[in-house]
């Protein structure tokens, strides 16, 4: 195929309809990266303990999913996860998932912890433990269409079990091209996260890291994946000079010990947490009243349309939540964002007017 046809052939897939990405649950990103679409490199980074693994979990599983199971817009996409989890278990993924799941169809804030009745104070009462049942078909789709791996990981590693997971999705041909059976479809390929890769004889960590990101662009071209790696910022981002400057946003300077994904990667987000450098305000928003809830989810980078974008966002650690403030000057009362009930306002839950704190349940 030519240059021209590879071209047409892109310009009609779009006028069909085809280049419509997944939402991923915060609009104004959405708008500026065209969604979730396959064969497209995304890096979501942070520093440690902001809640970049659970974006990756609420923005890139669970939104994808929802909008496949309940939009027909989306039926093509037919979306599945090849997962190397470094840092946590299946089961604990699954308990994330499902604390979002539970939340969002029943209204009750079931967190991680008390899923598992961690701690002598917190058990799962037998009623709620009733939620968690009925949350079986949900657990069933997750099954079905994660494909997880487990332990250390190095680049042939990496590469042996991708290319063995694509053998579900498409066939490889004497000619070593590949045909996906749907070629709407995405098949993500997750590394949660990449600091925890384990690097091989001869090789330093960097290198290890490096060598992944490259296999994943080639993968990506060959075999239209879409890899999605979470990384922890690897340059100290709160050093003096910094602060003294009153840089505390990440930038392109945080990825200088690991440029090579910060540059494979087509579409970049940095999550910020002002809260932890002990800032009062942010951008016209109350530091000082939103506290832990508050996140700037900012897209630093996107190849295919505006970047340098900071999306205001509500996060709810205990269900993992995720949702997009309104602006600075339109906030009277914080006390509304300081728990997860007004996202379901749009939901037909009903939601009584005087919830205020996250002792206070739904009724349904």
């Amino acid at each position: 195929m030519s240059g021209k046809e590879k071209l047409f052939e892109l310009i009609d897939k779009g006028r069909m309809g085809k280049n419509i990405g997944l939402p991923i649950g915060l609009p104004k990103m959405e708008n500026c990266m065209d969604g979730f679409l396959p064969g497209t490199s995304y890096l979501i980074a942070a520093q440690s303990g902001v809640g970049k693994s659970t974006m990756m979990l609420y923005s890139f599983i669970y939104q994808p999913l929802k909008a496949y199971m309940n939009d027909p817009l989306y039926a093509n996409r037919d979306p599945y996860w090849i997962f190397f989890s470094l840092e946590m278990t299946q089961a604990q993924i699954y308990a994330k998932l499902l604390s979002m799941y539970i939340f969002e169809h029943y209204g009750e804030e079931i967190s991680y912890k008390e899923l598992f009745s961690r701690g002598r104070d917190t058990h799962l009462s037998d009623e709620r433990y009733e939620l968690v049942k009925q949350a079986n078909d949900f657990l069933d789709i997750l099954d079905k269409r994660i494909i997880f791996h487990e332990g250390t990981l190095n680049a042939e590693k990496y590469e042996k079990f991708v290319l063995q997971d694509l053998e579900r999705f498409g066939k490889f041909t004497s000619d070593g091209s590949y045909n996906k059976y749907n070629s709407e479809q995405i098949v993500a390929v997750l590394i949660d996260h990449m600091s925890l890769i384990r690097a091989s004889t001869g090789r330093s960590k960097k290198d290890e890291m490096d060598l992944i990101s490259s296999k994943s662009v080639t993968m990506r071209n060959r075999y239209d994946i879409s890899p999605i790696h979470v990384m922890q910022f690897n340059r100290n981002a709160n050093n003096a000079e910094r602060l003294r400057q009153g840089q505390q946003e990440p930038d392109m300077s945080d990825f200088k010990d690991s440029a090579a994904m910060y540059e494979d990667s087509q579409v970049v987000f940095a999550l910020h947490a002002p809260i932890k450098f002990k800032l009062s305000s942010y951008r016209g928003y109350n530091i000082k009243e939103i506290g832990h809830n508050f996140l700037a989810c900012i897209l630093l980078k996107s190849r295919f349309g505006t970047s340098d974008i900071m999306d205001a966002v509500n996060f709810f650690g205990s269900v993992g939540i995720f949702k997009e403030l309104p602006k600075p000057d339109e906030i009277a009362d914080y006390t509304r964002y300081k728990t997860p009930y007004w996202c379901l306002e749009d939901t037909d839950l009903e939601i009584p007017e005087t919830k205020s704190n996250n002792n206070i349940k739904i009724t349904l």
